[in-house]
């Protein structure tokens, strides 16, 4: 801090000490940039702009320029950050309002390739065969993304499902019954699942009937409907539709169900009373600026008091956006 003293002015007589004190004042220098502090505000500046560009569209579905700013978008926020300079992008007057903003805006977006990508998948010939609609599947351009997660998801899986066994005790491949809520119309992650646990059934669960028909006519064309599952339900209002959760040896929550960690915390305590004892749950959350693109589920005592017991929360640093959070119901 500085302090500025006032001084008389020629001919008048000098202050009293007490006067002196009086009059004296103390002021605070403004902060020094730094080059955090910079940086930071030049990619909230950025982002800003892509916002308002984003905002100005007609439409978002894909399309060049739609492409070229979620594409930049992602670049941006997946770039490695240290806590230091996300705690500082964060406390940037409008920056939860920003990262609320693109949140929804993403979300829209992803609805709208997904939606696009299935109408161009069966819009193909009926006669199409598995290989050509799987062909046509790859050509997703978030293909590998949804690949790599789905891995890193299994991989977390198998740490903590119970080891298979015979009476006998031999070893032998466990039939689990798994449950996908939010799973869109265009169900890579269901897919992976039954490719990685070839004897899982996958059920796909969403609100939104048009995309589960949609997803479940893919199904069809791809072979595997009689792994699948597809019921109409709103996982957001309490359980008393079609589904069996009782049964259920995993459940996962899409990135998007649930756009705060409010919303998902209520989810989930909806949820803990109707799954069995052991049951795992699988919630995609994000960490760092990845939380401007998806929405951030914050741990907390609140999942011990509803009856879950935390066991691992993994963030990638790779091109896989989404972080996982592995619950277990007690």
């Amino acid at each position: 801090m500085s302090t500025i003293t006032s001084r008389p002015l020629a001919g008048l007589p000098t202050p009293s000490s007490k006067h002196l004190n009086a009059r004296t004042t103390t002021l605070t220098p403004p902060t020094t940039p730094t080059t955090l502090s910079v940086t930071a505000h030049a990619l909230f500046v950025e982002i800003q702009h892509i916002r308002q560009a984003l905002l100005s569209l007609s439409s978002l579905a894909p399309g060049q320029k739609t492409n070229t700013l979620l594409t930049r978008l992602v670049n941006l926020c997946i770039e490695p950050h240290g806590h230091a300079f996300v705690e500082y992008f964060l406390s940037i007057d409008g920056a939860h309002e920003l990262c609320a903003d693109l949140r929804r805006i993403c979300a829209e977006a992803e609805g709208e390739l997904e939606r696009y990508w299935v109408e161009r998948i069966l819009g193909g010939s009926e006669k199409a065969g598995v290989e050509q609609t799987e062909q046509r599947l790859r050509d997703f351009p978030y293909h590998q993304n949804y690949t790599d997660l789905s891995h890193l998801e299994t991989s977390l899986l198998r740490a903590f499902l119970p080891p298979p066994s015979t009476p006998s005790g031999s070893s032998t491949a466990q039939p689990l019954s798994i449950a996908f809520i939010g799973s869109g119309p265009l169900p890579h992650s269901s897919l992976n699942l039954l490719a990685l646990f070839p004897t899982a059934k996958v059920t796909n669960i969403d609100r939104d009937a048009s995309a589960l028909a949609q997803s479940q006519e893919l199904c069809a064309r791809l072979g595997c409907a009689d792994r699948m599952g597809f019921v109409c339900e709103d996982a957001t209002v309490s359980k008393g539709g079609w589904m069996q959760w009782e049964k259920l040896d995993v459940v996962f929550l899409a990135a998007l169900v649930g756009m705060t960690s409010t919303e998902k915390i209520e989810i989930l305590e909806g949820l803990v009373g109707s799954l069995a004892r052991g049951c795992l749950v699988m919630c995609r959350s994000a960490r760092g600026l990845r939380g401007v693109l998806y929405p951030v589920l914050e741990l907390s005592d609140d999942l011990a008091r509803m009856g879950y017991e935390i066991l691992a929360e993994v963030h990638p640093w790779t091109s896989v956006v989404n972080s996982v959070v592995v619950l277990r119901v007690r």
